[in-house]
C-alpha cells in the first residue's frame, strides 16, 4: 500500500536519508539501493509515495517516486551537508575545541551564521540527524530516528528550540 509523505532528508553524498509519512509517525529510512528516481529530487520538502517494507534493522522505504518538486525556499534555502562542511568524515580529527592552555572546551557551541538564534523543532531535527550521521556508521534508522526524536522532544520541553 503506498504511503504519502515527505522527504525529512537525504544525503547524496552517503546514499541514505528519511521521509516523514503524512499520516504521522516515524520517519522511514530511504536507502540509494532502493530507489530508481534522480537522487536530486530527494531534497527536503519534496512530495513522495513510497512503499514501507519492514526489515530486521526497521521500516524502509521502498518503489519511491517523487510526486511535487520541494519548493524553492526549503530545497535552496537549506544549509549544505556537514560532509561539505568539513570535506569529508575523518575519525581521527579532534571534534573539541581547545582553550588558551590547551585542555579541551566542550561548552556549546553558538548556532552557526551567529546571532545565536534559536532553531524550529524542524531544523533542530535536521541537525541532530546530522550529528547522529556523523557520529556512528552503526546506527540503525530506528535508533536514529528514535534518538533524535527524544532529543527534540526534550529541548522543546525546555525552550530551547522553537515548536
Amino acid at each position: 500500500m503506498a504511503v504519502s509523505g515527505k522527504v525529512v532528508h537525504y544525503d547524496a553524498n552517503r546514499g541514505f536519508g528519511f521521509l516523514a509519512p503524512e499520516s504521522g509517525g516515524a520517519d522511514v529510512f530511504l536507502h540509494i539501493n532502493d530507489i530508481d528516481i534522480d537522487e536530486a529530487d530527494l531534497k527536503p520538502g519534496a512530495k513522495v509515495s513510497f512503499d514501507v517494507e519492514e526489515t530486521d534493522r526497521g521500516a524502509k522505504a521502498i518503489n519511491v517516486a517523487v510526486t511535487e518538486a520541494a519548493p524553492a525556499d526549503e530545497s535552496s534555502g537549506g544549509r549544505p551537508h556537514r560532509r561539505d562542511d568539513h570535506g569529508g568524515r575523518d575519525r581521527d580529527r579532534d571534534h573539541g575545541r581547545r582553550d588558551d592552555h590547551g585542555r579541551r572546551d566542550d561548552r556549546p557551541r553558538r548556532p552557526r551564521g551567529g546571532g545565536g538564534g534559536s532553531l524550529d523543532a524542524a531544523g533542530f531535527t535536521d541537525e541532530v540527524t546530522e550529528l547522529l550521521l556523523d557520529a556512528d556508521d552503526d546506527l540503525t534508522a530506528r535508533q536514529i530516528v528514535e534518538i533524535r526524536r527524544r532529543i527534540t522532544d526534550f529541548a522543546v520541553a525546555r525552550g530551547w528550540v522553537l515548536d
